[in-house]
């Protein structure tokens, strides 16, 4: 009979999580995991292989947290709710005190030491993921007749998740996602300005 595990791995790669994305993955100790999961590195080791096992399945349940984010604000919405994807990365009363340490994607790719293949490869496909859903919620509002749908959508849907991304990059870089908030209402603005003033409407011509 298998002896059960002394500890539950879902609540260690959580703990584990809030450490990497405080610290980075480089920054980051076998002791520093251990003192936050309250669990001995050999039997981390058991389940996760090894630090780079443990930070890719923390990384994961973050990636798997910001696809719930984009499918909360953009599932068939349109232009209104992709303002709203924007405030969320500036609302510091959904994260707590970890809404000011940025995006653990993004301060996985731009470490010192770089980043590994799959977790680098993880990181892409969410890259992709969110590109393709900021572009098919412009699609939609163009459809709507809320923006031109001539516009070069794809370009633009770059160009917003690289500024989310900075947002995120400036908030952990000053310690507080005050200093986000500009370039948020810059963003913001940038969107109300695609805005047509009378949206067409489905019947007209």
């Amino acid at each position: 009979m298998a002896r059960p595990r002394a500890f539950e791995p879902e609540e260690a790669v959580r703990q584990a999580l809030l450490v990497f994305w405080r610290k980075g993955y480089e920054a980051t100790s076998l002791s520093d995991i251990e003192t936050a999961t309250g669990v001995a590195r050999m039997s981390l080791y058991n389940v996760f292989g090894d630090k780079d096992g443990l930070f890719q399945a923390a990384l994961e349940r973050y990636i798997d947290a910001s696809r719930r984010l984009y499918e909360k604000h953009l599932r068939d919405g349109g232009l209104a709710e992709l303002e709203t994807l924007i405030a969320a990365h500036t609302k510091p009363q959904r994260l707590g005190d970890a809404a000011n340490w940025g995006c653990l994607m993004l301060n996985t790719i731009t470490a010192a030491d770089g980043v590994n293949a799959k977790a680098h490869a993880a990181i892409e496909a969410f890259r992709r993921y969110a590109i393709g859903e900021i572009e098919a919620t412009l699609r939609r509002a163009g459809e709507r007749g809320e923006i031109d749908p001539s516009l070069p959508v794809r370009d633009i849907a770059e160009f917003i998740l690289t500024t989310l991304w900075g947002i995120k990059a400036a908030s952990r870089h000053a310690g507080t996602t005050t200093a986000a908030a500009p370039t948020a209402r810059v963003l913001s603005s940038i969107l109300q300005g695609l805005r047509r003033r009378q949206p067409l409407s489905r019947n007209s011509g």
